[in-house]
């Protein structure tokens, strides 16, 4: 049987692990190529061969987001392999736990080592990434570009710096990049949760207060394939939340049929 995304190609930065790793396994199934990036390791083996036992259309990358020599790496072995690019998921994150959780030290005392890890991956990897495979896009004329980030709130609540701007940045790069790419043929929208996600970002702190109410780490996957099939062509410059992606299409639809 024919499924929505045969023929369609898509890159999961940080696709070793949490939703990142559920969105490539979710792509597979409904029949695109998946290619995933991540830093190199065992955590990145094992996830290749998960994946591969799905499906032999995956690939894995190893890539620090981060390093834009890396990155640049990551865009010729890709190149290599690949003639195209339709959907380029955004993905690799690290939280404030990256080197020991931060949330409650005073800002003026936080680690430089953890700000600029935050910092480096959450925005400046995602401009790389999107900086080094864009003109693949260009070339081809059309292309989607999904930035995974967080909720308004979580951005600007105590204790999240760095988190809470690295994701503020990321979420203004978006909007910008929508516009500007937007006469080539190329969307870019925003993907969070919408809440705490049972990934490695999550401290047992957290887990701890929110109990049962952790979101799965699927949480984005129902959005993640509506996104990269071409229901969603056209879309661009939005902000969809995970756990509301059925009320948000719904809503969406109904609009769409009173007019």
């Amino acid at each position: 049987m024919e499924k929505e995304l045969n023929g369609i190609t898509a890159l999961v930065t940080g696709g070793s692990g949490g939703m990142g790793f559920e969105m490539a396994k979710a792509l597979l199934l409904e029949g695109a190529s998946v290619a995933v990036a991540a830093r190199p390791g065992e955590k990145l083996d094992r996830a290749y061969a998960e994946l591969r036992a799905l499906s032999p259309a995956v690939c894995a990358f190893p890539a620090d987001v981060r390093e834009e020599g890396s990155v640049a790496a990551l865009a010729e072995a890709f190149r290599r392999r690949f003639s195209r690019l339709d959907v380029l998921i955004n993905n690799a994150g690290v939280g404030n736990n990256v080197t020991g959780d931060t949330s409650a030290i005073p800002f003026y005392e936080l680690p430089m080592e953890a700000f600029r890890t935050v910092m480096d991956t959450n925005f400046l990897g995602y401009y790389l990434v999107s900086r080094a495979f864009v003109p693949l896009m260009v070339r081809q004329g059309r292309g989607k570009i999904v930035n995974v980030s967080t909720s308004d709130r979580t951005m600007t609540m105590k204790g999240m710096l760095p988190y809470g701007p690295s994701r503020a940045a990321s979420d203004a790069m978006s909007r910008i990049l929508a516009q500007e790419l937007a006469p080539l043929g190329i969307t870019v929208n925003i993907l969070c949760p919408g809440g705490p996600t049972d990934t490695g970002m999550t401290t047992p702190e957290l887990r701890a207060a929110v109990g049962d109410r952790l979101l799965p780490p699927t949480v984005l996957n129902e959005a993640i394939l509506f996104l990269a099939s071409p229901r969603s062509d056209g879309i661009t410059g939005e902000k969809l939340v995970g756990r509301d992606f059925r009320a948000w299409l719904a809503s969406r639809e109904a609009l769409g049929a009173e007019r």
